[in-house]
């Protein structure tokens, strides 16, 4: 009998050495880190979830592990849960192209609030977090997309942040003890992992929210669980995860990238993405054409503008919110977003407030503009995420944009310095200057020089206060 999927997951996952890794991965790996607790941070200042997280906290009991602004420790899973909240507020949160869904985000704040809770070693910490990632966007990667009005945040992304957790448990046992108990922390999770409404983010539920950050918790109590003896059913990738959230599940790419040894062959960060605007990664490559045509033309004289014309492919349109009533439901509408760039220039995080959306030029602009389906990029996709923007202006010219990649994604990748900028941008709307250099130097070090005392100091930045946007 073969041995199923989730046996040479966890295998591989229990052998994982960041250490022993290549350069460009490890730094991959802190560029990714950096960004997601940047991300986390900015978005648990959002007055959208403030309230939630601190009726989670302080209802929650007492604890080893950092809950991002609040300065008392709390459960591992409460952690977890308002942590993970606050990573889709912004909608700049990691993502991975094959996957289409957002690992890191799950699996970073798993990490974090198990490694606070068990005293790991930073080695363990990071182990854990690539141990995550890796079988969570092979998992992503083998649904073919998610079925119909699912919502991949919360699926196979809790079953990343069990495998984080599963590690972080045994990370003092043999190796094939801890594989051991990776594997039926997958099969926990796979049974457990959430069924969300995909149109919450389009129509501006804060319910979308609860996804990721219940989508961890699931996932560290399917590891504990796992820990005190729970086992899964035989196979639950197979016979049940796979089939009822993938729209095209493909078995065989579970264990792709995983050689005869059982050592991971293939490192999955490489194909992941950081979002460079702040909206569904579906909008991404329309920005940059705006952002080009801004460049090309040195500004937009909107007064002369006569039409937008924006052309994407099918699924994208499955993520359009046409007529968006909340700061949320804005970052998923191409033509507000298009508006809101063409008037006030490149978006920031805090663009979408709804005095710019009721702005008379934004409303005309909006009324200005088409949203099409281009049947070529269809095809393209989801290798690419191509984009074209056609601006016609009063006196009949027109001026054209097109993007195949979106800025953050493959050949287009952030650099370090995009990296470090973003990064820096949001850790300095919550916290001060001195903060952000201490946040970037102590990631730094994870690269080739991990800290001992990382955990301690990481919990130390993140209880610190934070200024509410």
């Amino acid at each position: 009998m073969m041995q199923s999927a989730a046996t040479s997951l966890a295998l591989a996952a229990a052998g994982t050495n960041v250490m022993e890794a290549a350069s460009p991965m490890r730094a991959a790996y802190r560029n990714f880190v950096l960004d997601t607790i940047a991300v986390m941070a900015a978005g648990a200042a959002h007055p959208s979830i403030s309230s939630a997280r601190q009726a989670f906290v302080m209802t929650g009991g007492s604890g080893k592990s950092s809950a991002l602004g609040i300065a008392e420790p709390c459960p591992a899973g409460i952690a977890g849960l308002v942590n993970g909240m606050a990573m889709t507020v912004l909608q700049l949160q990691d993502g991975h192209r094959r996957a289409r869904g957002h690992p890191m985000s799950h699996v970073l704040p798993a990490a974090l609030a198990v490694a606070e809770e068990t005293g790991a070693s930073t080695d363990a910490f990071l182990n854990a977090i690539v141990a995550g990632y890796e079988v969570c966007a092979r998992i992503g990667s083998s649904l073919g997309g998610m079925q119909p009005l699912l919502h991949d945040t919360g699926t196979f992304g809790c079953i990343g942040a069990a495998v984080a957790a599963a590690y972080l448990f045994g990370r003092t046992s043999e190796e094939h003890g801890r594989a051991a108990l990776i594997e039926a922390a997958i099969g926990n999770a796979a049974s457990v992992t959430l069924f969300p409404f995909r149109d919450t983010c389009m129509e501006g539920a804060m319910t979308h929210h609860l996804f990721v950050g219940l989508g961890v918790q699931n996932g560290i109590a399917a590891a504990r669980s796992a820990q005190a003896g729970f086992l899964p059913s035989d196979a639950t990738l197979e016979r049940f995860f796979g089939p009822r959230a993938g729209d095209a599940f493909n078995p065989a790419l579970l264990t792709e990238g995983i050689d005869d040894n059982g050592q991971w062959s293939s490192d999955e960060i490489t194909n992941a993405y950081l979002k460079w605007h702040p909206v569904c990664a579906h909008l991404s490559p329309m920005l940059d054409c705006i952002e080009l045509l801004r460049e090309r033309l040195g500004g937009f004289e909107l007064a002369h503008l006569r039409n937008v014309r924006i052309e994407v492919y099918s699924t994208a349109l499955q993520y359009d919110s046409p007529n968006p009533a909340s700061d949320l439901a804005a970052r998923f509408s191409f033509r507000h977003a298009a508006a809101l760039a063409l008037r006030f220039g490149p978006l920031r995080h805090d663009g979408f407030h709804q005095e710019r959306l009721e702005h008379p030029d934004v409303v005309d602009l909006v009324s200005k503009t088409s949203l099409v389906i281009d049947n070529a990029f269809t095809a393209l996709y989801p290798a690419k995420r191509p984009a074209r923007v056609t601006l016609t202006f009063s006196d009949g010219s027109e001026e054209s944009a097109e993007v195949l990649i979106p800025k953050g994604d493959g050949e287009c990748a952030l650099s370090r310095r995009d990296v470090d900028l973003k990064a820096r941008r949001l850790i300095n709307t919550v916290w001060d200057e001195r903060q952000s250099d201490l946040l970037v130097a102590l990631v730094d070090r994870l690269e080739n020089d991990p800290p001992a005392d990382f955990m301690h100091e990481i919990g130390h930045l993140l209880r610190r206060p934070i200024r509410m946007a």
